[in-house]
């Protein structure tokens, strides 16, 4: 496994992992599109510094991207009819 530097301390990071309370950690983007075909929640992953304790949290971009753009043809057409 290929280590990567901490940014804060500049020591050799990375103890991949998920932040947990209760259940697993997602975000939830504020402008989401209403109508679509998955949850709005994004998962997340987190590492942590194993030197200095910093902890980053990564979420699924392309989960993002779909969140927040102009919905595909086939969610458009549901919506559509959807609501006739």
């Amino acid at each position: 496994m290929a280590t990567t530097k901490c940014y804060r301390c500049k020591g050799d990071m990375i103890i991949l992992g998920a932040l947990y309370s209760g259940m697993r950690t997602s975000f939830r983007p504020q402008d989401s599109k209403f109508l679509t075909l998955e949850t709005g929640d994004v998962m997340t992953k987190a590492t942590m510094c194993r030197n200095c304790g910093v902890v980053e949290i990564l979420g699924d971009v392309n989960k993002l991207r779909r969140l927040t753009s102009e919905p595909d043809a086939e969610t458009a057409e549901f919506a559509n009819t959807a609501v006739k």
